[in-house]
């Protein structure tokens, strides 16, 4: 049985899972959603991409989650509105969102919507437990509720989340290095998809917290709530 922690890559998909029958952690690249999830069979999958999309308001597990990170907050891409995954431009998607929303979509959300309507259609039509989560959420509870002090990129940045990986997953990171791709996967999408891995554990073990605490569902009846 695998629980597995995604987080999207430049080669598509990064995918770090569990073993539970053995311990062992391993990665693998898939170059969509689909894929993932069909070859993956992965008893729960924690994945760093917004489900659950609001029709016109923005999401309170958006606002608890920038809240939560502090001075990461600019991490956290408020979820498009549901009506943006049908447009085809920059231009067309902000039209959208400002009439449903009175807000225009930022650069950084319309750049994963490719990755957001991946998800949307595959959580819609396969029957699979999959958990939205962020990875700068899932650093802050996992360092005792205090949030990152670096961007993820930098170096001390690396270092702090590499020191809290290495705590419970040992040298999964490196090992997940040495066998994946640099081109398609970067270091920090390696530590993205192990503090995924870390959320799906704890929601195996049913100890996760929920951001927001109360539980709000979009058009489609899909879970508008980030694990951490």
């Amino acid at each position: 049985m695998l629980l597995a922690g995604v987080d999207g890559c430049r080669a598509g998909w990064l995918s770090a899972t569990l073993d539970l029958e053995t311990g062992e952690v391993r990665g693998a690249v898939f170059p969509d959603a689909s894929t993932l999830f069909e070859r993956q069979r992965a008893i729960i999958t924690a994945i760093d991409i917004p489900i659950g999309l609001p029709a016109s308001r923005e999401r309170s597990c958006d606002r608890e989650a920038r809240r939560l990170v502090g001075p990461r907050a600019s991490s956290v891409f408020p979820a498009p509105v549901r009506a943006t995954l049908a447009a085809e431009t920059y231009e067309a998607a902000c039209l959208i969102a400002v009439q449903a929303s009175g807000k225009r979509l930022s650069k950084q959300t319309y750049a994963i919507l490719p990755k957001i309507r991946e998800v949307d259609a595959a959580v819609r039509s396969q029957p699979i437990r999959v958990y939205e989560v962020h990875p700068e959420v899932s650093f802050c509870i996992w360092n005792g509720g205090t949030p990152m002090s670096h961007p993820k990129r930098s170096g001390f940045g690396f270092l702090e989340r590499y020191r809290l990986v290495q705590q419970v997953f040992g040298r999964a990171a490196d090992c997940l290095r040495d066998a994946l791709p640099r081109r398609g996967v970067s270091d920090d999408d390696i530590l993205d998809a192990l503090a995924a891995l870390w959320t799906a554990k704890r929601i195996h073990a049913g100890s996760m917290r929920r951001i927001a605490a109360d539980e709000e569902h979009d058009e489609c009846g899909l879970l508008m709530q980030i694990f951490a």
